[in-house]
């Protein structure tokens, strides 16, 4: 009788196992909902500041050089899809001792996107990151679609065509639209 017992239980659950009608929950990840301070020390909340966007969230420290080479190409991805929705965010971690050279090195170069400060490395960990480079992706509605570790010359190949894909439906909408305006 046990035995019997024991033969439904496992038929029971490979039955479950291979069943086509199984729910299955996919729990995105977003993007942390806390309060950060800009380089001028101005609080903003993160989800605010990246909301409606396609985001890219850089973080970086002065000592990272492949940090600031990819900042550059960070920088022309910003301005080249600003217009379609896209924007990058970049997070300093630097200490607050710190904050004057990083001022300086953000005025210099000239960059267009936001940079905050996340000196004791919160957000940084919140999104997963461990070493830097790292960028995180997010779709306009705040879900976390990839993550990017490292950087080296020729990677911004590849992350900018994962860009031009993740705000692809929202450029396919603006030309139907221009398309339909000059008609």
């Amino acid at each position: 009788m046990i035995k019997l017992k024991n033969l439904f239980i496992v038929c029971f659950f490979i039955t479950f196992l291979f069943s086509d009608d199984k729910i299955v929950k996919i729990i995105k990840e977003k993007i942390p909902s806390v309060n950060i301070k800009d380089i001028n020390k101005k609080k903003i909340k993160l989800t605010d500041i990246s909301k409606d966007y396609y985001v890219l969230f850089n973080f970086w420290n002065m000592a990272c050089e492949p940090c600031k080479k990819e900042m550059k190409f960070l920088n022309i991805f910003h301005k080249r899809y600003n217009e379609y929705g896209f924007k990058v965010i970049s997070i300093n971690m630097d200490t607050p001792r710190s904050m004057s050279k990083v001022k300086k090195y953000v005025k210099k170069s000239g960059y267009a996107f936001d940079v905050l400060q996340d000196p004791r490395m919160d957000v940084f960990k919140k999104m997963g990151g461990s070493i830097m480079p790292f960028v995180v992706l997010a779709d306009n509605e705040g879900n976390i679609v990839n993550k990017h570790i490292g950087f080296n010359l020729g990677d911004e190949k590849a992350l900018e065509e994962e860009i031009k894909e993740l705000i692809k439906f929202k450029v396919d909408t603006i030309k139907v639209k221009l398309n339909e305006n000059n008609d």
